[in-house]
């Protein structure tokens, strides 16, 4: 649910948004945390071609796109690296389960 369609629905329903409940979006980050998804998007997928497990993104470019999007401060590099990993362990955690829930 987008933010403008969960606003229509609490006018439908007569009701005040509840902060809490209002749907995130990549636009409310900030800009070097869009940075990020982004670049994680572009990161290519290793995958185990013996067992079909994901392994997480291959992190070889990872720096020339740091140049590509304007990431030159230590700091946010660092700050950026360490957002790709947790949002890689996440998805590996996720596909993992969901791979497992296929098999029989």
């Amino acid at each position: 649910m987008t933010k403008d369609s969960y606003f229509e629905m609490c006018e439908m329903l007569d009701q005040e948004p509840i902060e809490e409940e209002i749907p995130i979006e990549i636009g409310d980050f900030p800009e070097l945390v869009q940075q990020c998804f982004v670049i994680y998007g572009i990161l290519p997928d290793n995958w185990d071609s013996m067992g079909g497990g994901f392994m997480g993104k291959h992190y070889s470019i990872v720096f020339n796109l740091f140049k590509v999007y304007g990431i030159e401060d230590s700091a946010e590099i660092l700050l950026c690296l360490d957002f790709l990993q947790h949002m890689d362990g996440v998805r590996q955690k996720l596909v993992s389960e969901k791979l497992k829930a296929k098999s029989p």
